[in-house]
């Protein structure tokens, strides 16, 4: 065996891990991206139930109370739990697990190529020595760093795609295997049970992974030829085991597509038929079909939200082109399928995959979304590198190094686009500002600015972006509540009002703009209908701990204090966690000479908020009450250190000071006291006799 021969042998193996290192190079930039406004924040940010491997956790990631964003995806949270346990709350790591993962996915697509362009090989045409797996490295490169991919990738919450289609590879390598013509004698547990357990970890990823069965029986057909191409002998005697393995994989399909049927339904998100009619989803069909190969082709203008073009109908010009490529490109794979029956298996690939997001079931508002390309569009990979293997076996010399320089190019291309891409994704304004950009009539990327701003504190710039949502869309509930809430923030109470009211107006069972309704009509002073509204919110929503508090709030003040703690322990009942329920719960405690009790409240306040100056503040009163003078001391200060402008913690502190003798630092805090509110009438501290 000669040197050059084993160098190129060793050059074979190094193809699948360059194009792995090659990916994670070009993700790089991901790396430094924040947590996005766009789920990022409500997910993994906010979200506490996924942080940890517990029993508790583990409860939550597999049960119905993990899909409050949607999708069933317990193998996805999984991942993020990891991630929380390494990193804490750092965006790196969990970017750096995105990255890895789209990684190690551009390795296992490469074997996956191998595998199917060595059963796809025309028997007429010689294979070069490394012809294959250079093929393949180039269909896997083609897929991995094409700027379709960012979304996926450089999106924390878009992992689920990266996870399902990596277990969605892996069946379908598990089950070409022991049925390529060198794997018949497989065992059971190989030919059967491992397929099935990756395709069940796909769906336990993202329920997208539906569509599995259906490609298998394409495979069966090509590149496989189990079963005939004739469909009129697909139900022979001989070919009924092919159909009846497939048994379990059409369970598993149908169980899981019930879960994300239901999951979506419970969340708002499926458009009835009366809100999006028929004539309507057929025109999204073509419009998503034709729009990502058109977008494979040319990578340019990505955004993370694509609605229909305005006007766009079964009738519209647009639609027309659609529907006529998209026949014109079926009538051909159908016209050639014996002559190139890739194409017809590629072709039918991707209508297969797209379809469980392509509009036949409306999800939400967007018409298509770059991440749905990430199964999808592995076809079209397949497919570059097949014409890149039969241009080079056909070619000459020279032709051959041509076109290696060609697609050299095409991938170096691809990856400065998805560079670019990355920097789109880096945080939420950059993200929404590129999408008006191409979309200035967006009204989400509006909205979610306003959010950003709103965040920020910035509430004149949050005005002005929750403004144009509602100029693009009048309607757009949820902009009138955000707003509302800004404005209250601003003290523009009338205003306030009236948008919390519009939002009212177009979701009636806004159990959350009742709430804030409630809470700008008792600010103004409107106690009764406040109440009412935060009933309301109740009635609606049993389960909101906030209306019970401020419910708590309202009686109490009216003297009705048994009321008042049947509110505030409803409100612990349904979320322990809520400090400021436990600080109002022990005032009344305290009034009521149940100091323990009233203790415990305040601890278990300042546990889960150790920065709330108030819980602080009134356990050092019953601290001093108790004459615990140095440990009320210890809570005054921390009040303080908290809020410095806190007249209640100065004037108490002086207190205590004054009986501990320091009488000049207890007139000092006194009359800190007096200068933050001049209008308080409260007694000075005294000197104590001797």
């Amino acid at each position: 065996m000669s040197y050059l021969s084993i160098d190129k042998k060793r050059l074979i193996w190094l193809i699948p891990l360059l194009v792995s290192v090659f990916t994670f190079v070009v993700f790089l930039p991901a790396l430094k991206n924040e947590f996005l406004g766009w789920d990022d924040i409500y997910n993994l940010v906010d979200n506490q139930k996924y942080r940890g491997l517990g029993y508790e956790q583990l409860k939550w990631m597999f049960t119905s109370k993990s899909c409050y964003m949607g999708p069933y995806v317990p193998v996805t949270w999984l991942t993020y739990a990891l991630d929380y346990v390494i990193w804490g709350i750092k965006p790196f790591g969990y970017h750096l697990t995105n990255v890895v993962l789209h990684s190690i996915n551009a390795l296992v697509f490469y074997f996956l190529c191998v595998k199917l362009l060595a059963l796809a090989s025309p028997p007429s045409l010689p294979e070069k020595e490394g012809e294959l797996n250079i093929s393949a490295g180039f269909a896997a490169l083609f897929f991995a760093v094409h700027p379709f991919r960012v979304e996926s990738a450089s999106w924390l919450s878009g992992r689920h795609d990266i996870l399902s289609c990596f277990f969605y590879m892996l069946a379908i390598l598990l089950y070409i295997s022991p049925r390529a013509p060198d794997g018949e004698n497989a065992p059971f547990w190989r030919r059967h049970i491992l397929p099935l357990a990756a395709f069940f970890l796909a769906l336990l990823s993202k329920g997208m992974a539906i569509s599995l069965p259906v490609v298998l029986i394409v495979l069966d057909i090509y590149p496989l030829g189990r079963l005939p191409g004739d469909p009129r002998k697909w139900f022979s005697p001989e070919v009924m085991k092919i159909w009846l393995e497939k048994v379990p994989f059409f369970a598993l399909a149908a169980v899981f597509g019930v879960i994300g049927y239901i999951s979506q339904s419970n969340i708002g998100a499926l458009s009835s038929y009366q809100e999006f009619g028929f004539v309507q989803r057929a025109a999204q069909i073509l419009f998503a079909v034709f729009f990502y190969i058109r977008k494979t082709l040319i990578p340019l203008d990505l955004s993370p939200l694509y609605r229909l073009p305005a006007g766009f109908g079964l009738l519209n010009w647009q639609s027309l082109v659609a529907g006529s490529i998209i026949a014109a490109i079926t009538a051909t794979a159908i016209a050639l399928r014996r002559r190139w029956p890739a194409g017809l298996a590629v072709w039918a690939y991707y209508l297969v995959t797209l379809s469980p997001v392509v509009g036949i079931v409306k999800i939400n508002t967007q018409a298509t979304a770059d991440r749905y390309t990430y199964l999808s569009c592995l076809g079209f990979a397949v497919l570059a590198g097949a014409g890149f293997r039969a241009s080079r076996q056909t070619a000459g010399k020279q032709l051959r190094n041509i076109y290696a320089i060609l697609a050299c190019l095409i991938i170096s291309g691809l990856a400065l686009l998805t560079w670019r891409q990355e920097a789109i994704w880096r945080n939420t304004e950059t993200l929404w500002k590129h999408a008006l950009a191409i979309s200035p009539e967006l009204d989400l990327a509006w909205y979610n600015l306003g959010s950003l701003m709103a965040a920020q504190g910035k509430n004149d710039e949050a005005v002005k972006y929750y403004q144009e949502a509602l100029r693009v869309k009048p309607n757009y509930a949820d902009a009138h509540y955000n707003l509302g809430i800004v404005l209250a923030a601003q003290g523009i109470n009338d205003e306030a009002v009236k948008h919390y009211l519009e939002a009212l107006r177009f979701i009636p069972d806004f159990a959350q703009a009742l709430y804030n309704l409630g809470l700008t009509l008792a600010a103004q002073g409107k106690t009764n209908e406040a109440v009412k509204h935060y009933l309301e919110a109740l009635r609606i929503k049993p389960d909101y701990e906030q209306p019970h508090t401020k419910l708590g709030v309202i009686l109490a003040a009216q003297g009705k204090t048994d009321e008042a703690v049947k509110h505030y322990l409803e409100a612990l009942r349904i979320n322990p966690d809520y400090a400021q329920a436990h600080n109002n719960l022990g005032l009344i405690l305290a009034a009521q000479g149940k100091t323990d009790e009233a203790v415990k409240h305040y601890l278990e306040a300042l546990r889960i908020n150790p920065g709330d100056a108030h819980a602080h503040n009134n356990l050092g009163l019953i601290l001093a009450a108790q004459d615990k003078n140095d440990e009320a001391t210890k809570h005054y200060l921390k009040a303080l250190r908290i809020n410095p402008n806190s007249v209640e913690a100065h004037y108490n502190f002086s207190l205590v000071l004054a009986a501990q003798g320091k009488f000049d630092e207890a007139m000092g805090h006194y009359h800190e006291a007096l200068r933050i509110n001049p209008s308080i009438r409260v007694p000075a501290p005294r000197k104590q006799g001797k």
